[in-house]
C-alpha cells in the first residue's frame, strides 16, 4: 500500500530539470494565494526586453526640459555671456552720453556707428534698437553658437550622454529638449540686451514720442511695443544658427571643437556676406536679412525682408535640424 502510494509521488517529482520547468510555469488555482501566485503577478526584470518601449509621461519631459534650463543658466560660462551682452548697450549709452556732453552730435557727419545711434540723444528708446543692431552681427550669434555647439558634444565630453539616454527619454526627445533649451537662451539673451539698453537709455536720455524712419511720429507706448516686437524678431533670426550649432554638436564628442566650429562658420558666413562678387549667393546666407528688423520702425511697416528673413531661418532649421536628427539617431554613443 505504501509503495503504491509513494510511486506517484516520485513520478510527480520527476528529475530536477522537469521540476524546474514546471516551477517556472505554474498553473494558477482558484483561491491560491501562495508564493506561486505572487511571483506570477510580479514583473520580472528579464521581462524588460529591448523590444519593450515605455513612453515617458509629459511631466517627465517637462522635468527634463526644466533640468536642462537650470543646468544651462547656472553655468558660469552662460552667466559670463549674458554679462557681456548686457554690457554692450551700457558702453554705447555711456559713450554717446560722454560725446554729447562734449558738444558734438552722436553719429554726426559721416553717419558712422550702428543704426539709430544718431537718435539716441533725442529718445533713449533708440538705444534698444542700437544695442540690438550692435550685438546681432557677432555677439548674439556667437553666444548662441557656444550654447548650441556644447549641447550634445558637451554631454559626450563629460561622459553623461549615455546616462541621459538610459532614462526613458529617447534620442529624438533629448535632441528636441536640447534645441528648445538653446532657443530659450536665444530669447533670454535678446531680452537681456533689450532690457539693459532700455534701462540705460531711460537713465541717460529723455523718453517720449519717437520719430520713425519714415518721418512720422508715434507714441511712446507704441514705440515700446515695437521695441518688444523687434526683440522677438531678432530672437527668431537666430534659430538658424541654433540649428546649425546643434548639428555640429552631433558630429563630435568635443564640446570645445563644436563651439569653435560653429563660431568659425558664423564668422566665415559674415565675411562672405560682405563680398560683392557673391551677391547671387548672399540672399541664402542665414545672416543676410538679420538687420531687416529696422523695417519695423517704418510707418507703415515694410514686411518683405522680414518675411524673407523668417522664411530663411525656417529653411535652415528644417535642413540642419533634420541633419542633426539623422546623425544623432544613428550615432554610436560611447561616452
Amino acid at each position: 500500500m505504501s509503495r503504491a502510494e509513494s510511486a506517484p509521488n516520485r513520478d510527480a517529482e520527476g528529475p530536477p530539470e522537469a521540476r524546474t520547468e514546471r516551477t517556472a510555469t505554474p498553473a494558477a488555482k482558484p483561491g491560491d494565494t501562495g508564493p506561486t501566485t505572487a511571483a506570477a503577478h510580479t514583473p520580472s526584470p528579464v521581462a524588460a526586453t529591448p523590444g519593450t518601449t515605455r513612453r515617458p509621461s509629459p511631466l517627465w519631459t517637462f522635468g527634463l526640459f526644466r533640468d536642462e534650463l537650470v543646468t544651462t543658466f547656472r553655468r558660469w560660462r552662460t552667466i559670463a555671456l549674458l554679462g557681456v551682452l548686457a554690457a554692450v548697450p551700457i558702453l554705447i549709452g555711456v559713450a554717446v552720453r560722454i560725446e554729447t556732453d562734449g558738444g558734438s552730435e552722436a553719429g554726426g557727419g559721416g553717419g558712422e556707428g550702428p543704426a539709430f545711434i544718431a537718435q539716441i540723444t533725442n529718445n533713449g528708446l533708440f538705444l534698444v534698437f542700437t544695442g540690438l543692431a550692435a550685438t546681432l552681427p557677432f555677439f548674439l550669434p556667437m553666444a548662441i553658437g557656444v550654447i548650441a555647439g556644447d549641447a550634445i558634444a558637451g554631454e559626450a565630453n563629460a561622459g553623461t550622454l549615455r546616462y541621459l539616454l538610459v532614462a526613458p527619454a529617447g534620442r529624438m526627445r533629448l535632441l528636441l529638449t536640447k534645441y528648445a533649451t538653446t532657443m530659450t537662451f536665444c530669447l533670454v539673451a535678446t531680452l537681456v540686451v533689450a532690457v539693459s539698453a532700455f534701462a540705460v537709455g531711460a537713465l541717460l536720455f529723455p523718453l517720449g514720442d519717437l520719430t520713425t524712419i519714415s518721418g512720422t511720429r508715434i507714441g511712446f507706448a507704441e514705440g515700446l511695443g515695437r521695441a518688444l516686437l523687434i526683440a522677438l524678431v531678432v530672437a527668431a533670426s537666430l534659430t538658424g544658427v541654433a540649428a546649425l550649432g546643434l548639428f555640429v554638436s552631433t558630429l563630435t564628442n568635443s564640446g570645445i571643437a563644436a563651439m569653435a566650429t560653429t563660431v568659425g562658420l558664423l564668422i566665415t558666413v559674415q565675411i562672405l556676406d560682405q563680398i560683392p562678387q557673391l551677391h547671387a549667393l548672399q540672399p541664402y546666407f542665414f545672416s543676410h536679412y538679420w538687420l531687416s528688423f529696422a523695417d519695423l520702425m517704418r510707418d507703415p511697416v515694410y514686411w518683405d525682408d522680414l518675411v524673407r528673413d523668417l522664411g530663411l531661418q525656417g529653411l535652415y532649421v528644417a535642413v540642419f535640424g533634420s541633419a542633426a536628427w539623422a546623425r544623432f539617431t544613428t550615432k554610436d554613443i560611447t561616452a
